[in-house]
């Protein structure tokens, strides 16, 4: 069986008499975390990849950092909080 990890979750709803599946954003929760300062090269994959263990989880440091615009270039010294 395969797990999937998603910030959303699907639902259906009759609409107008048709039965629609509705992707809903699932509640937000501040997840236990740990501080990595950013270095030169830094990007959200690459952190995901050594912290997480995969580079697919990008999103979820995305989601916990929303003060690095671009996450393909961290500013180096930025306070970055991944997730544990």
């Amino acid at each position: 069986m395969i797990q999937i990890l998603s910030r959303y979750t699907a639902t259906t709803e009759e609409r107008n008499g048709n039965i629609v599946v509705v992707a809903t954003r699932k509640p937000a929760t501040m997840p236990s975390y740990m501080s990595h300062r950013s270095r030169y090269g830094d990007t959200f994959e690459n952190l995901s990849a050594r912290y997480l263990g995969s580079p697919l989880f990008y999103w979820k440091i995305a989601d916990i950092n929303p003060q690095v615009g671009f996450p393909d270039y961290i500013p180096v010294g930025t306070n970055i909080r991944i997730p544990r």
